[in-house]
């Protein structure tokens, strides 16, 4: 059972994302206007790392080697009316066998195609990456856990 519910108009939901970073590129997933690293719902009883790795086998049919912790967002943000509110926890990964897949990948998300792509970490300010606060991290040299608050 995911770690999500609904109330009225607003949403939980405890997310696990993976910062997937191979030659200095980053894999992130089209979800309809804007780009995002991969991941899912964490469930009930379920550590965030178990829940990431369970994800992107899921969505990408293989295996990622978790590095460290990057960053915990806990955001608040409106879509389509509602309002939402999220804690997701970000770790660095690597994963060999995704980057030799190419520079665009289809995966699959509860039964539908689902576009992966891999883009230089310099560009990354250039794309409509959420969260947005993500692309500081990113570029930034500093890769030390952080903990962000973030209201939308």
């Amino acid at each position: 059972m995911d770690i999500t519910f609904t109330k009225d108009k607003m949403r939980f939901k405890y997310r696990a994302s993976a910062l997937i970073i191979e030659n200095n590129h980053i894999l992130l997933q089209n979800i309809k206007d804007y780009w995002a690293p991969p991941g899912g719902k964490v469930q009930m009883l379920e550590d965030s790392k178990i829940a990431l790795k369970r994800e992107i086998f899921e969505e990408l049919s293989t295996d990622i080697a978790i590095e460290q912790s990057a960053i915990f967002i806990e955001q608040t943000y409106h879509s389509q009316e509602k309002s939402f509110h999220e804690l997701g926890v970000y770790y660095f990964c690597h994963s060999k066998s995704l980057w030799d897949r190419g520079t665009s990948i289809i995966g699959c998300e509860n039964g539908e195609d689902m576009e992966y792509r891999w883009f230089p970490i310099i560009e990354i300010k250039k794309i409509n990456l959420q969260p947005a606060v993500l692309k500081d991290k990113l570029l930034g040299e500093n890769k030390i856990f952080e903990h962000i608050i973030n209201h939308e």
